[in-house]
């Protein structure tokens, strides 16, 4: 059993995690505390003449469509004025990963994969859409899925 205990410290204070576990345990709660940061980081977007902030951990993909960068999440679609490099900067050491020249998917957002047509592979997402991840960063999906 894992006990967690929380405490709360002044905004003039840095927020920190600190984790106490088994080694067997190690890898795993890094990955937890890497996800629970990650999650944290937020993009500005708008929709509709509002300017909204969406958490990275919401979005499904973004991809850049004739210049302009369009953030997906599971049911809203919102726009930046972004370049897609600008993005994929602030999705550095997340988990993000470029599929292809115009697009970043979130993993952990990914239903399902399988090898499609010349190289490429099919991703369905947790809502049902399916993308393609360009031959060229077949290999970054692996990575990041650890395959």
């Amino acid at each position: 059993m894992i006990k967690i205990n929380i405490h709360t410290v002044d905004d003039s204070e840095e927020e920190t995690i600190d984790v106490f576990c088994h080694e067997e345990h190690k890898d795993r709660m890094q990955e937890i505390a890497r996800e629970f940061v990650d999650g944290s980081h937020k993009i500005t977007c708008k929709k509709n003449d509002k300017t909204y902030r969406i958490r990275l951990d919401d979005v499904f993909y973004i991809e850049t469509v004739d210049e302009r960068l369009f953030i997906y999440c599971e049911n809203e679609v919102y726009e930046n004025r972004m370049r897609l490099y600008e993005a994929e900067s602030l999705c550095v050491d997340t988990l993000f990963f470029k599929a292809s020249k115009s697009m970043l998917i979130n993993v952990k957002k990914i239903e399902n994969m399988k090898p499609s047509l010349s190289g490429r592979f099919e991703i369905t997402m947790i809502n049902g859409e399916k993308l393609l991840v360009s031959r060229r960063y077949v290999a970054d999906l692996k990575k990041k899925m650890n395959l």
